[in-house]
């Protein structure tokens, strides 16, 4: 499936793309449970369309593509500009206090300012993070950073080898399966570790963006074909 979408972009000028094949292929390979797949769907026509603009401009700005900036906010809160957690974290993608203080977000609940504030950010743990052998690592080891925090990514990542720069994401990954929250200072749900949520939260990004990218009926870009 990944191969196919990499390939449509090249092909998409010499022959005509069946879009509509491409998508159900997609949701066929797709991981998701018959439940996420309709709710995304659902989701994609009656509420994404109110943000579409938002995302596009928080991507421009933040130099981010934009399916994937979307497939983060729908798996941080589906696209509810409401969206709140007994962790302290808010609207479309998340945000702590902590963070809406560092990207400049004056109020959380305002989607624009909250998608352009998570885009920042999300941007800024790129930019700063040295942890991954290849691009496709880094990028995965990101989006833990995102859903996991930073410090706890790098402790996790020094564990297994003080050159950062050699450690996979594969590396973090069997690591996160030993993690638990009280490890972290964070809170387990039941028998749902810590460790294995981030897992995947990564996993499940991958899902929506592929979905995302189908629908637009292009292919993920080389560098966010990673997982």
């Amino acid at each position: 499936m990944l191969v196919v979408l990499a390939l449509l972009g090249f092909w998409q000028y010499f022959i005509k793309v069946d879009c509509n094949k491409i998508l159900e292929s997609t949701y066929s390979n797709s991981s998701l449970n018959t439940f996420e797949k309709n709710k995304f769907k659902d989701l994609l026509s009656t509420r994404y369309p109110n943000f579409d603009e938002m995302f596009s401009q928080a991507a421009i700005e933040n130099e981010i593509e934009k399916n994937l900036l979307a497939a983060i906010s729908f798996q941080e809160s589906q696209w509810d500009p409401k969206a709140k957690s007994n962790m302290g974290v808010r609207g479309m993608m998340m945000v702590t206090l902590e963070t809406a203080a560092l990207v400049g977000v004056e109020k959380r609940l305002n989607p624009e300012q909250n998608i352009n504030g998570g885009a920042k950010y999300f941007s800024m743990l790129q930019q700063k993070n040295k942890i991954g052998l290849t691009e496709a690592d880094k990028l995965s080891i990101t989006l833990a950073s995102y859903n996991l925090g930073p410090t706890n990514i790098k402790n996790i990542a020094n564990s297994l080898n003080n050159d950062v720069e050699k450690v996979t994401w594969s590396e973090i990954k069997n690591k996160l399966k030993t993690v638990k929250g009280s490890d972290l200072n964070l809170v387990d749900k039941e028998s749902y570790s810590r460790g294995q949520q981030a897992i995947d939260y990564v996993n499940r990004v991958k899902e929506y963006y592929l979905l995302m990218s189908a629908h637009d009926c292009v292919a993920p870009k080389d560098q966010l074909i990673f997982f």
